[in-house]
């Protein structure tokens, strides 16, 4: 599997953030699940090395 550039990673956090914020807006089952799975295949990804998390983080 490639390593996912910094782009993507960006983007992969930003999906996990709305997912979560999605779920807590209307904390159902099913959007309980989507959330769940959206951070098992993040942590999966991280797991394999499929994806690069730099070692500092900065919000612009």
């Amino acid at each position: 599997m490639s390593t996912i550039n910094r782009l993507e990673w960006s983007r992969q956090i930003s999906l996990l953030n709305e997912t979560i914020k999605t779920f807590q807006a209307d904390p159902s089952p099913a959007q309980l699940e989507a959330a769940i799975r959206q951070m098992q295949s993040y942590a999966e990804a991280a797991r394999l090395g499929g994806i690069e998390i730099p070692q500092r983080f900065t919000v612009n």
